[in-house]
This record gives structure tokens, C-alpha cells and sequence, in this order.
């Protein structure tokens, strides 16, 4: 089995590399966004970690980009020549690159070293104090797959010369381009789209991705942001494809993003950063990325929509002439410094309590969102002055209920639980405490939000009319019929039992498509009345728990 690969901190001492000095870096352990102003050096931070990593084995695999996982940072910002002499001069002071393989601590520096073919400098990975341990290479790339995707993605088909474009039918496994459809269709709704995924290129410009097939118009005719996304779709595409030919050797991977917002709207945006994590997590994905957009900042912020106990983070930089780590990494102080806004009493907002909503499990949160989307709990936000936040706990209904009874605390959360769990008069006159809906005249573990699910797709498969045929056909996937959802949901037995592991375990595994072809969202219009009472319920228990709070302070 391959050792597995984290990428853990990037360091720069003094005297500074290029204008980065004494900074220290943590990566999280999914995604990590790096803001600030233009010319602070995101890139440069970008170029050293993907330079550092990598499959390159001449006769290694190549990506549906047609390239080997690996990416050299003379590709990614300009290095000249004269500045090697500067960085030689003390050696030791090189950003070093620290990542983790197997609990094995690996430290690279980032030597800049002249190159005899091109006009640009080079960075080489040289390893620090080795250990025994530590079977990487001296001078050698740590062995993570990677990809980049700068700029040139963006490269436009529209405004390119016709004889510079190719486009031809890509032989791409039917799992990946299943992937590509599916992410390209959770971040942009309504898109129309098939599995005839084809290459593109244009000559000159080293644009190389795939895209999906456009029922409605050529895949060629696609907007920046179209653009943009079939590009991380591509780099998804060719993480399963590796992730599945190396099984168990498979290391994980490391996907680096440079302006990863450019060309989407706010809203999708959002759904991105969704995505992005769900896709991650899928395919032990590490996702390094730069941004300027504060909606993207706000979906990842554990202040905004982010959750503070998920394994993400956002990391500011200030002052383009002498960058630094912000001392106050919150979101408003972000944002703040992003609108270039003086920080005193009359123009700073008051920052809204959190309101923490504890679940009991993952799979509980993920429901409840999309019963609630995003733009409905910032408006239930905005109405009760307080900032909420989704945190699943990991424990059972009945012990989530009895929480206020241990610490007072707990009276300041909402807690939701499962509808089989079963909630005393004592613990209901509290307020805070909501059941998630389900199907009326279920008992038992058929009230299960998963078991409830899964009997919904059997039901919208088995029914020829009425509102649940009406919510087969208004999957979001091209095509959707009861062979497809069977094909994709119960194939060789799969979600037969009824068992809370067994359910979980199946959920976790079809989480992805559930969430892309808007199951749960079908589920609400045929269970409307159920869902309704749920929504008073929920926004009941916020107010009641939100006045709580404000009356306590």
C-alpha cells in the first residue's frame, strides 16, 4: 500500500524569497484558499508547493489533460535568471516545503538553481536532514500526484483564430465523464448536458482540457465560467481515473488552483466550494487555491458558511509591499481589508452571534441543507441577527437531546434530530429541539432519513404517474429513468439493508450523485406539507434560541 501524502506548511525565512519572508503557511488538511491584494505573491506560494510535488516517471500516468501529474513552477511565474545569484546567497534561507507520508516528515527546500536551456531560473526540492524513513529522492519531487490549473485555462475558443482550435470525440471511462456531468451540473443548474466529453485545444496557448457534451449547443460554445469549470471537472476526472488504475498504491492527490473564482456568478460560487469539498474528500483530494472573491472567502470561512470543525481554512495575506499573515484571520476582518475599509467603531459592523445548529451525524446535516439551502438560512440569518452554523456531532439522537440536561450550554443550540428519535415533553418545552421530516406512517427504522431516501427512488421507479413519476423525470440528470436510478443506486444489491451501518455506509457511497441530481430537493415537492412543518419547526426553535442568546447578553 503507498504511503499517503499530505501537504502540510510552507515556510519563508530571511532574507526574503522574492518579497516573502518569515511567513509560515498551514495548509489544511481539504481545501485552503489564499487571498489578498494583487502582486502579494499567491502565485509565487502556488508555483513552490505544486513544484514539490509530483508523479514524474517518464513512463508514469497522464491526465485527460494529456500531461504527466506533476507541475514545474517556471510554467507558473517568471523566475529570472538574476535572481539566483541573490537567492545563493544564503541557501539556507530557501522557503522549505514540509508534507507528511505515513506519519514520515519529510522537509524539501526550494533551491533556485540556474537552467543551461532556458532564460528562466529553476526551483529543485531538495530534501533536509533525510531519515531512514524517507525513501523520496534527495533532489527529487515527493511523490503526490499533482495538478495546476493556471490561467491558460481560460484561454477563449470564442476569440481564438479557427485554424488554431481542435475539438475531437474523447475515449474517456465512463465513470469519469459520469463525474464531469455530474460536477459540472451541482455548480451550474440547468445545464443540459451528456457523457460525449471531447478534447480541446488551442494551438499556441497550451489550453488543453475536456468538456462535456451540451445537449443545446456545441461544447465549443461555452462561457468563461463554463470554461473554467470543465477544467476542474477535467483535473476530477483524471484524479478517479488514477485513483482507480493504482488502487491501493494510490497516494492521494494535490490539485492547485490559481484564481479559482474567475468567471462564476456569486451563487455558483457557492456551490463550487460545495462541490469542491465533496469531490475532495471522494478522492483524498488536497485542493490549494488563490481567490479574490469575497462570496468564495464567505463559503469557506468557518465565520460564513464554512464550518469551523471541517478541514478547511482560508489564509489572508496584507501589505503588497512587506507581505504578511494577517494577525485577525476572521471574515470580517478579511472582507474589511478587501474594501480597503478603516477599521473603527463607525464603519466596522457588529458582528452577529454564532448560532450553532448541532446534528448527529453528517448525513443529518446534509439532508437538513438541502431542505434549507443557503439562501434561506442567510435570510433566516439576517432576520434573527445571528450567524448560523451547520455542525454534525457524531452521536445518537437520544444523547443529543439530553445535552441541555448535562451544561446550560446547550440551551444555546439548536439541536436536530432524526424523526425515530424520541423526544420527552421536558426536553420539547426547551424549544430548541426539532425533528428532520419524514413520510407520514413510516415506524421504525423506515423514518431514517436514509431509509427514507432510498424507499423514495424506489418509489419514484415503481410509480408510472402522479407527483412521484412527475419527480423521476425532474432528476437533474440527462435522461432520468428507473433504470438509471437503479443502475446508479441499488446495482448487485446494494441499499437492500435496512441496518444504521449498512444505511450510512450506502449513503456516504451515493452522497455525491444524491446531492448532483437534487434527490432530496424532489423529495421536499412530493413530501411539501411535511417539509413546510419542518421549516416552522426549525425557524421556531432558531428564534426562540437566537432571543435566548441575545437576552443572555
Amino acid at each position: 500500500m503507498a504511503a499517503k501524502v499530505q501537504v502540510k506548511s510552507l515556510s519563508f525565512g530571511m532574507p526574503p524569497f522574492r518579497k516573502l519572508g518569515n511567513i509560515n503557511i498551514d495548509f489544511a488538511e481539504r481545501l485552503t484558499l489564499i487571498a489578498g491584494h494583487n502582486g502579494i505573491g499567491k502565485s509565487t506560494i502556488l508555483g513552490l508547493v505544486a513544484n514539490t510535488f509530483g508523479m514524474t516517471d517518464r513512463s508514469g500516468p497522464k491526465s485527460y489533460f494529456g500531461e504527466p501529474f506533476y507541475a514545474n513552477i517556471e510554467r507558473i511565474v517568471y523566475l529570472a535568471l538574476a535572481e539566483v545569484a541573490e537567492a545563493q546567497k544564503d541557501p539556507s534561507a530557501a522557503p522549505v516545503v514540509t508534507a507528511c507520508a505515513n506519519g514520515t516528515e519529510i522537509k524539501k527546500r526550494c533551491s533556485m538553481t540556474h537552467r543551461s536551456i532556458w532564460k528562466r531560473a529553476r526551483v529543485v526540492p531538495r530534501t533536509i536532514d533525510k531519515t531512514e524513513e524517507d525513501t523520496v529522492g534527495q533532489d527529487a519531487k515527493i511523490p503526490l500526484p499533482t495538478i495546476y490549473l493556471g490561467m491558460r485555462r481560460l484561454a477563449s475558443i470564442g476569440e481564438a483564430d479557427e485554424k488554431e482550435v481542435a475539438s475531437s470525440k474523447m475515449d474517456m471511462h465512463p465513470a469519469d465523464s459520469t463525474l464531469m456531468v455530474d460536477f459540472v451540473s451541482s455548480v451550474i443548474h440547468g445545464s443540459e448536458l451528456n457523457m460525449d466529453v471531447t478534447h480541446q485545444t488551442i494551438r499556441g496557448s497550451k489550453k488543453k482540457t475536456a468538456q462535456p457534451g451540451y445537449t443545446r449547443h456545441e461544447a465549443l460554445a461555452v462561457s468563461m465560467g463554463q470554461d473554467s469549470l470543465a477544467s476542474m471537472a477535467t483535473a476530477l476526472a483524471s484524479f478517479n481515473q488514477l485513483k482507480r488504475e493504482m488502487g491501493q498504491e494510490y497516494p492521494g492527490g494535490l490539485l492547485v488552483i490559481d484564481e479559482m473564482d474567475v468567471g462564476f456568478h456569486p451563487h455558483a460560487v457557492e456551490r463550487l466550494a460545495k462541490s469542491l469539498k465533496t469531490y475532495a474528500k471522494q478522492l483524498d483530494l488536497q485542493i490549494i487555491a488563490t481567490t479574490h472573491s469575497p462570496r468564495l472567502i464567505e463559503a469557506i470561512h468557518p465565520d460564513g458558511d464554512g464550518n469551523a470543525n471541517a478541514p478547511d481554512k482560508v489564509i489572508y495575506l496584507l501589505d503588497t509591499k512587506y507581505p504578511r499573515l494577517a494577525d485577525d484571520q476572521s471574515l470580517r476582518a478579511m472582507l474589511n481589508d478587501m474594501a480597503m475599509k478603516p477599521d473603527d467603531k463607525k464603519s466596522t459592523r457588529k458582528v452577529k452571534p454564532t448560532l450553532a445548529v448541532y446534528f448527529e451525524d453528517d448525513e443529518a446535516a446534509q439532508f437538513c441543507a438541502s431542505l434549507i439551502p443557503t439562501a434561506k438560512k442567510n435570510a433566516l440569518s439576517k432576520k434573527y441577527g445571528v450567524r448560523i452554523n451547520w455542525i454534525p456531532l457524531g452521536i445518537g439522537g437520544s444523547h443529543l437531546v439530553k445535552l441541555p440536561e448535562k451544561d446550560p450550554l446547550f440551551l444555546d443550540r439548536v439541536l436536530v434530530v432524526d424523526a425515530d428519535t424520541t423526544v420527552t415533553q421536558e426536553a420539547s418545552a426547551r424549544g430548541n429541539i426539532v425533528k428532520l421530516p419524514n413520510v407520514p406512517g413510516t415506524t421504525g427504522v423506515a423514518r431514517s432519513l436514509e431509509n427514507t431516501i432510498k424507499q423514495f427512488l424506489r418509489d419514484i421507479s415503481n410509480t408510472p404517474d402522479g407527483p412521484l413519476r412527475k419527480a423521476l423525470l425532474a432528476l437533474n440528470t440527462p435522461n432520468p429513468t428507473s433504470d438509471k436510478v437503479h443502475v446508479n443506486f441499488f446495482q448487485d444489491g446494494d441499499g437492500e439493508s435496512t441496518k444504521r451501518e449498512k444505511t450510512k455506509i450506502w449513503w456516504k457511497k451515493h452522497w455525491t450523485k444524491l446531492d448532483a441530481w437534487g434527490v432530496i430537493g424532489q423529495w421536499s415537492v412530493v413530501y411539501e406539507a411535511e417539509v413546510e412543518k419542518f421549516e416552522v419547526a426549525f425557524e421556531a426553535a432558531l428564534s426562540r434560541t437566537a432571543s435566548r442568546m441575545k437576552n443572555k447578553g
